[in-house]
């Protein structure tokens, strides 16, 4: 795997939204809110574990994650703002794709990498008893 993709991928499986201008991302949150640069991300890396457990739905497919609308507008901020994603992904009107020059082994190489560093957590609403 390339070295700026597994920073890349370190950068989005953290959990921590501690804001340092050294990070890739730090443009990309300035332009975006906070909640809403973690939701991009989160779809991302969600969209990895889904191929990875071999769940596909209408939104998660193998080959492209499916953007709403507004999706779209905000994802192109967020690639505005971070070319290096451009290593890893393809934007495409409202999908978007690994990148065509990575080989098959390098995108799996990517969803285990997500699979093995990336928990989904759940939140629970509501009154506690």
């Amino acid at each position: 795997m390339k070295t700026i993709i597994k920073d890349m991928l370190i950068e989005l499986t953290l959990k921590s939204d501690k804001e340092q201008k050294d990070r890739m991302f730090y443009r990309a949150k300035e332009k975006l809110e906070g909640t809403t640069f973690v939701s991009l991300t989160n779809l991302l890396m969600q969209w990895h574990k889904k191929i990875k457990k071999g769940f596909p739905f209408a939104q998660y497919q193998n080959d492209y994650l499916q953007l709403s609308e507004l999706m779209q507008t905000k994802y192109k901020i967020l690639f505005e703002n971070c070319s290096e994603l451009y290593e890893l992904y393809e934007l495409k009107n409202d999908k978007i794709y690994f990148n065509s020059s990575l080989t098959d082994e390098e995108r799996q190489e990517i969803l285990d990498y997500v699979d093995e560093n990336y928990k989904i957590i759940r939140h629970s609403y509501g009154r506690k008893s």
